[in-house]
């Protein structure tokens, strides 16, 4: 082999690897998936599954309480939104999701355990935005987002914010 070549050769490998690493499709959006296809979404189906078991534990709470976890729960999503609308969706969505984590750490309580409504408002908040995600499927975060609604929907049927939200998500 030419010695000459080895150059040229070394920075075309360089160039085809920067061209392969920017189109590894680490997802700008999240993914669609047409229906009747199957896929994989472990991510989605873990939130999924986590999204139930705090509903079930909200459930459990006194009616009061539920409908005080759903209020504060819609109100963070209209914030969001506003946020989401006003600025770039990466950067809000980020500050959105650490907001949340903190808040759900702050008011953990071992001896409230499932039973506090002020750890259960933020995390349900913290699922709702990973159902936004690019880590999981569109169709994935819509089931989640659509369960999450129609939960909130049977305690609070008459909320303005929900209405919208079930309006925007073609939720019925």
């Amino acid at each position: 082999m030419d010695e000459e070549l080895i150059p040229f050769i070394a920075f075309f490998l360089i160039i085809f690897g920067w061209v392969f690493y920017i189109n590894r499709g680490d997802g700008k959006q999240q993914k669609f998936y047409k229906e009747g296809v199957k896929f994989k979404d472990d991510f989605g189906e873990y939130f999924e599954e986590d999204i139930k078991k705090l509903v079930k534990y909200v459930e459990d709470l006194p009616k009061v309480n539920q409908i005080n976890i759903y209020e504060n729960v819609l109100r963070e999503i209209g914030r969001h939104t506003k946020e989401q609308n006003r600025g770039k969706h990466s950067v809000v969505y980020k500050k959105n999701v650490l907001a949340a984590g903190r808040l759900r750490r702050e008011n953990a309580d071992i001896a409230l355990g499932y039973k506090n409504p002020k750890w259960l408002a933020p995390t349900i908040f913290e699922s709702y935005l990973r159902s936004e995600s690019e880590k999981m499927s569109f169709n994935k975060g819509a089931e989640i987002r659509k369960y999450l609604f129609l939960k909130m929907k049977k305690l609070i049927p008459n909320d303005h914010n929900l209405k919208i939200l079930l309006t925007i998500n073609n939720i019925k």
